[in-house]
């Protein structure tokens, strides 16, 4: 069951410098990871209302943008679920953003992911962190809930100031690189170092409550 406010921006998304589409050399190694997560439904559209989930974002170094202290990264539009593909033109930079006021600031072709400001707050947390993934299964989702494994408050919906304050709070605590959203029904957050390493931790959960028969061979 989807969430009825799946994809809407909450936070103050002003700050926005529109764009020419960006180079292949930005995103490649991020689509590379996308396309395996579009291929088995983790970020897609819901057929009943054409709403996309989720997204994925990995740090880069924008200081040439905006010299900010904070963690900067790149992260796959809003709205960009139903895209088998994306181009230069689905991927946007958030070069800034202020947890405490709820303000994110970017630099690229598109609004950010609805999520901008859980990423920032999950790179924020950890500074080994690299890559963050929000894929949604029902079932992976379930699976977590009822093994006990990680995960946020059902009181804390999607893309708010006390989201980004709780899976702050599981990061520090909590030894997985994974949390499920208990208030966001089927999201699911994956974290790794690296892009191999959020792929390897994404297709555990796959296998352990989707198909236990799959196998990808995907080098990184």
């Amino acid at each position: 069951m989807k969430n009825i406010d799946d994809g809407v921006i909450k936070y103050d998304h002003s700050d926005f410098t529109l764009t020419n589409p960006l180079e292949l050399s930005e995103y490649k190694e991020i689509e590379k990871l996308r396309s395996v997560l579009f291929q088995i439904k983790l970020i897609g559209c819901y057929e009943q209302n054409s709403v996309g989930y989720g997204n994925i974002s990995c740090k880069k170094n924008y200081l040439h943008l905006f010299n900010a202290a904070k963690p900067q990264f790149l992260i796959s539009g809003s709205q960009t679920g139903n895209l088998r593909e994306l181009s230069g033109k689905h991927y946007t930079r958030v070069i800034n953003y202020d947890i405490e006021h709820f303000k994110i600031q970017t630099h690229g072709p598109l609004k950010a992911s609805s999520e901008s400001l859980t990423h920032a707050a999950i790179y924020e947390a950890n500074n080994n962190i690299n890559v963050v993934i929000h894929i949604h299964s029902q079932k992976i989702w379930e699976g977590m809930l009822k093994d006990h494994l990680p995960s946020t408050s059902a009181l804390i919906p999607y893309g708010t100031k006390e989201m980004a304050t709780a899976v702050q709070e599981l990061i520090y605590y909590s030894q997985k690189n994974y949390f499920a959203m208990q208030g966001h029904t089927e999201g699911v957050i994956i974290f790794g170092n690296n892009f191999k390493q959020a792929l390897e931790d994404t297709l555990f959960l796959y296998q352990k409550y989707v198909d236990s028969n799959f196998f990808l061979d995907i080098n990184y």
